[in-house]
């Protein structure tokens, strides 16, 4: 992630809505299309799959990643200030060309207005000069507020307030609907406050080069910021968040977790983690506690280890911790000592990522991070037309008809489970293009010429607008963690609606002009995959209508059980090309996604089939739909973001989202002849069919 968010810590905020298509720190674009393929329509200029990275040396029955994209991946080159590169990258830089467009003609905004709020944002980010005059000064009254803190109620307080501007503290707050009641929302509690992207980071030897170069960024920040003994400082702020990242539960298992429900009345919350000043912390995040009178805690494990700590731990150690977790949160906002500290931990080491993007670039991304739902309606309204939402819907109910199909056809399946599985589906609703109601920024204030400021207004009213949602019903037209111009998709478990942005739905990856199989090998994917979450191993768990139960009997729930093994187990010994056997995939950690990319493609060739047979085609050709499919995750990416991911993304390497899918497709062996010779072969007993 770019702008005024550490990539480190948006991961750990972002930790717990793992429900999307893409990686939530790169930049997400995709290859798709949509057109004839959903309706009656007259005949169109049909156009075919993008074949021009083909490598005819390397056979699609052996490896078809790299047959599709061989020549392009050894041809290309990563550019400097990226450290992925793909086809969805390709649209992400053409969405954010339009993006400056729209922003920079919104100087002269009448003041109030959300183009004045998005212009204020956009130009104090490009204003390098200022920002450099600044230096620290913008943080200047919360770092005076961590100072004064006398006593831990103090500082605790502090830390509340401080979490409601999105600065990493011992825990973070998310409001989002119940899961036992989806029609009201709840305030759930989960582990945070590591600078680092994952607890795992400061307990695996394997990050040793990780470590010293985050205590180096500490250090740099404490030095920029003129604290003294600077060197000191980093040493006692490192050696606390490592004692905090001992309580942190694995990534793998938060994943795996996703459907527990672990609610607590505020003095139970007392009860489970004596030692922290809950109270003083609640008075600083907000006025009304009230809203907090129950929570739900994700990792309960995790709290009694951060109060101990809190209780045990100097209170000067915890300023000092505070004050880093300050600078380090708005570093990439400040003067050039703190951002060039940010750029060389955050995407030098982290990603290997050369040398940082342009300008405007990062300015364009910070406007849409803090004022999406905004700039997303101005871009839907130039560049999202009505015909394309509407062959966007279309393509939708053609899905939705295959994945009945699929269902009624599922022999594993009981009656019982098959008709409340059917009954969710029929319930599945599609955001196309933009939310049905979005943000009102109204209460928001942005001046011009005080970039931080600015900021810290955007994160204060974001997290007031969030609990302001505890007081009225769930909205299933809003969208929680999409903006239409994201190129990236989602799908929500308690809500049972996908997001699909309108920057998504444009060329490559939607147009009106391209060949069906073409159509349902890329957005159909896209749009099946989200449906997919419906029934990975923590969709499953929610009825139609977003409540977490049991449903299954136990003759499925034992067979769907027995299919997510098989996934586990195909996916845990897979090495991306390049890296070394250790770094593997994750098959636990990705299960859910790679249970969705497999129902993804499953249901996109179910769909591609009822359209030819509306056509008169008995026997489709697949072998397009199949070469759509493997264009459209055509990426490079440095080996340090590839080792980085690995740990931290509940998605499969990009080759293992092409290969590893297609070889539990029958459609795939029929298409291409493969046979128990060739490598892209899988034993009919390791195959999971959905």
């Amino acid at each position: 992630m770019t702008g005024c968010d550490s990539n480190s810590e948006s991961l750990q905020r972002q930790r717990l809505d793992r429900r999307r298509f893409l990686r939530a720190t790169a930049a997400v674009p995709l290859l798709v299309s949509i057109a004839a393929c959903t309706s009656d329509t007259a005949p169109k200029r049909s156009t075919g799959p993008d074949l021009s990275g083909v490598d005819a040396a390397v056979r699609p029955q052996d490896d078809l990643y790299r047959h599709i994209n061989g020549t392009w991946l050894r041809d290309f080159q990563l550019p400097p200030d990226k450290p992925t590169y793909g086809t969805f990258d390709e649209l992400t830089d053409r969405t954010e060309l339009r993006l400056r467009e729209i922003l920079e003609g919104l100087a002269g905004a009448a003041a109030g207005t959300d183009e004045q709020r998005m212009h204020a944002v956009y130009t104090g980010c490009l204003d390098t000069a200022a920002r450099d005059r600044a230096g620290i000064t913008p943080l200047a009254d919360l770092l005076a507020d961590i100072e004064r803190a006398t006593g831990k109620p103090d500082l605790a307080k502090v830390m509340g307030r401080l979490t409601a501007l999105g600065v990493p503290g011992l825990v973070a707050v998310r409001v989002h609907a119940d899961r036992t009641d989806p029609t009201r929302h709840r305030v759930y509690l989960s582990q945070s406050g590591l600078g680092m992207p994952d607890g795992s980071f400061y307990r695996d030897g394997r990050y040793a080069d990780q470590q010293a170069a985050y205590r180096t960024y500490l250090e740099r920040l404490g030095r920029a910021a003129g604290v003294p003994e600077p060197d000191v400082l980093a040493t006692r702020v490192y050696e606390l968040e490592n004692a905090i990242a001992g309580g942190h539960v694995d990534l793998a298992a938060v994943i795996e977790s996703m459907s527990s429900y672990n609610p607590h009345s505020w003095s139970g919350l007392r009860d489970l983690a004596p030692g922290f000043d809950w109270d003083a912390w609640l008075a600083g995040v907000t006025d009304r506690p009230a809203r907090f009178e129950t929570v739900v805690v994700d990792q309960p494990g995790y709290l009694p280890v951060a109060a101990r700590l809190w209780a045990e731990t100097d209170i000067a150690v915890w300023r000092d911790y505070l004050r880093l977790r300050v600078i380090s949160r708005y570093a990439p906002a400040l003067s050039t000592a703190f951002t060039e500290a940010h750029f060389d931990w955050n995407d030098r080491t982290l990603q290997g990522t050369q040398q940082p993007p342009e300008q405007w670039r990062t300015a364009v991304r910070v406007v849409r991070e803090r004022l999406g739902d905004a700039l997303g309606r101005a871009y839907a309204a130039r560049h999202f037309p009505a015909e394309s939402k509407k062959l966007a819907e279309e393509l939708v109910a053609d899905l939705l008809r295959a994945y009945r199909t699929a269902l009624g056809e599922a022999s594993w399946m009981s009656e019982a489970t098959r008709q409340t599985a059917v009954a969710k589906v029929d319930k599945v609703v599609a955001l196309v293009g933009v939310p049905l109601r979005g943000r009102d920024y109204t209460g928001m204030t942005i001046r011009q010429g005080d970039f931080v400021a600015a900021l810290r207004a955007a994160d204060g009213f974001e997290f007031a607008w969030q609990l302001a949602k505890l007081e009225r019903p769930v909205d299933r037209g809003e969208w929680d963690f999409m903006t239409p111009a994201d190129v990236n998709a989602s799908y929500s478990w308690e809500l049972n609606h996908i997001c699909l942005p309108a920057a998504i739905l444009q060329p490559p990856f939607f147009d009106p002009d391209a060949d069906a199989a073409v159509n349902y090998g890329s957005i159909g994917v896209v749009i099946a995959h989200e449906m997919g979450h419906g029934f990975d191993t923590g969709g499953s768990k929610y009825d139609a209508d977003g409540i977490l139960r049991d449903w299954w009997t136990p003759e499925d729930k034992a067979a769907f059980e027995a299919k997510a093994r098989l996934v586990v187990d195909q996916y845990n010994p897979l090495v991306p090309e390049g890296l070394t056997p250790e770094q593997h995939v994750d098959g636990t950690l990705t299960v859910t996604e790679n249970f969705a990319d497999l129902r993804g493609l499953t249901t996109a060739l179910a769909a591609f089939r009822l359209a030819e047979q509306r056509r008169g085609v008995a026997n489709p050709d697949y072998r397009s739909l199949f070469q759509a499919y493997a264009r459209m995750w055509r990426q490079c990416a440095s080996p340090e973001y590839q080792a980085m991911m690995l740990g931290l993304d509940s998605h499969s390497p990009v080759e293992f989202r092409v290969n590893q899918v297609v070889r539990n497709m029958p459609e795939f062996y029929t298409a291409y002849g493969v046979q128990p010779a060739d490598r892209m072969y899988l034993e009919a007993g390791k195959r999971v069919a959905m």
